[in-house]
């Protein structure tokens, strides 16, 4: 029995680097993704401040038609260390994603 082939994730791939966002998907693909990046990180500091748990070092947001995510690396949580992020062009669940990436690798 094979396991189900995975339809490809329609996805944006961005790299955090010194304080900026960078990607191979375009100018207006960055500009769009940074603006959603810098509300969800500001709302992941002040629920961190308030719940004195400090900075995200990842978060989700999901909309009706897309599902943005981002991610730091060990180095920290500061704007300017390194990260990585992605916008799906799908609403997805977190399991659901995390499903379909493992299933993209193996």
């Amino acid at each position: 029995m094979s396991a189900p082939e995975a339809t490809p994730l329609p996805l944006q791939l961005f790299t955090l680097k010194d304080g900026l966002v960078s990607s191979d998907s375009g100018q207006e693909a960055v500009n769009n993704y940074a603006a959603d990046f810098q509300g969800l990180r500001h709302f992941g500091l002040k629920v961190g401040e308030c719940l004195e748990l400090g900075a995200p070092w990842m978060g989700t947001l999901q909309e009706e038609d897309f599902t943005l995510n981002f991610a730091y690396f060990d180095a920290g949580t500061d704007a300017q260390d390194p990260g990585a992020g992605a916008h799906i062009g799908e609403r997805m669940p977190m399991f659901e994603l995390l499903t379909r990436a493992n299933s993209l690798e193996a």
